[in-house]
């Protein structure tokens, strides 16, 4: 299922509070809390988009029931599950940057030492038979 914007707003609002009459002026706030703007149909719209994607029906529904003149309730079951798919991925790639920090230290060092024996090849010193105190003259 791909949902974006508000439709997706509104399914996450809809499930934090499961079971719940949620009405409609709540959920324009929540949608649209800076405007004043009338947002009848603006929610309408959104209700018929989402109901769209779970394939619900605002006659026999099974997702989001329709209290007439009041608002909307999420009819599903809703579990929450704690995935730690993130936290192991991220324990793979610490090992591996290390790795890298490692080498690219290893590889910065071993470039400093190559230039500071070779630096008189880069930068040719001034010899003059001149010396510093004749100069200051």
């Amino acid at each position: 299922m791909r949902l974006t914007g508000q439709t997706l707003d509104l399914l996450c609002f809809l499930v934090e509070r499961a079971g719940e009459l949620i009405t409609r002026e709540e959920i324009k706030s929540q949608l649209w809390p800076d405007s004043s703007v009338e947002l009848e149909h603006s929610v309408d719209v959104l209700i018929n988009r989402l109901r769209a994607v779970l394939g619900d029906s605002g006659k026999s529904p099974r997702y989001i029931e329709t209290v007439p003149r009041k608002g909307y309730r999420f009819l599903g079951a809703v579990s929450f599950e704690h995935h730690r798919k993130n936290g192991t991925a991220l324990r793979k790639w610490i090992p591996r940057l290390a790795t890298y920090a490692v080498i690219t230290v290893l590889a910065a060092i071993a470039a400093l030492l190559i230039v500071r024996r070779h630096y008189e090849k880069f930068v040719p010193r001034h010899h003059s038979s001149i010396s510093p105190a004749a100069s200051a003259r």
